[in-house]
C-alpha cells in the first residue's frame, strides 16, 4: 500500500516558510510523469512564488483563499496545440495534478487542488491576470507549502459506489 495516497489531505493553511527549490522540481518533475491522452503531454506549468499575485488569486477565483498564507502555487495548464479535443487536456492535467499531491506528501508538503476550468469567467481572468497565451487552458492551481493545520485522516473508500460487470 502506497502511504502517501493515504496521507494526502486538502491543506488550507500554510507556515510563513518558502519551498526549496528542488523539491519543487521534484514535483514538477512527477507532475510530467503522469500519463496522457495519445501521449500528448499536453500539460504546462507555471510556478507562483509571488505573494502579491498569490494574494490576489482570490479575487480570480473565490476558493482560493488559503493562497494567502501558501508560499507557492502551480497552475497546470493545458496546451491546446497539443491536443485535440479540450476535453483531453482536462484530463491530462488531472493525472499530473494527482502526481503532484502525492509526491508532496513524499517530501512533506501540504497541496491544496482549486479547479479554474471549465468555467470560463474564471478561465478569463486567470488568462488576463498572468498573461496567458491563448492556445492555453488554465485549468486548476495547485497551493504548495509546508502545512500549519494538522487534520484527522478519513478513510473515503465506500463499497456502495462499486458495480461490478461480470
Amino acid at each position: 500500500m502506497l502511504k502517501e495516497l493515504y496521507e494526502r489531505q486538502s491543506i488550507r493553511k500554510y507556515l510563513d516558510q518558502q519551498v526549496e527549490e528542488d523539491k519543487l522540481m521534484e514535483l514538477l518533475h512527477a507532475a510530467m510523469n503522469a500519463p496522457t491522452a495519445r501521449n500528448s503531454q499536453s500539460w504546462r506549468f507555471m510556478v507562483i512564488t509571488n505573494k502579491e499575485a498569490l494574494s490576489t488569486m482570490t479575487q480570480l477565483q473565490p476558493y482560493t483563499q488559503m493562497m494567502k498564507t501558501a508560499p507557492c502555487a502551480i497552475m497546470v495548464l493545458g496546451d491546446k496545440k497539443a491536443s485535440q479535443p479540450d476535453e483531453y487536456l482536462y484530463v491530462d492535467a488531472a493525472a499530473a495534478i494527482e502526481n503532484i499531491l502525492i509526491e508532496a506528501v513524499h517530501l512533506g508538503l501540504g497541496t491544496c487542488w482549486c479547479a479554474i476550468g471549465p468555467s470560463q469567467e474564471r478561465i478569463d481572468r486567470f488568462r488576463s491576470y498572468y498573461h496567458i497565451d491563448p492556445d492555453l487552458i488554465p485549468i486548476a492551481i495547485v497551493a504548495v507549502g509546508y502545512g500549519d493545520e494538522h487534520k484527522e485522516k478519513v478513510d473515503r473508500f465506500d463499497e456502495s459506489k462499486i458495480t461490478y460487470y461480470k
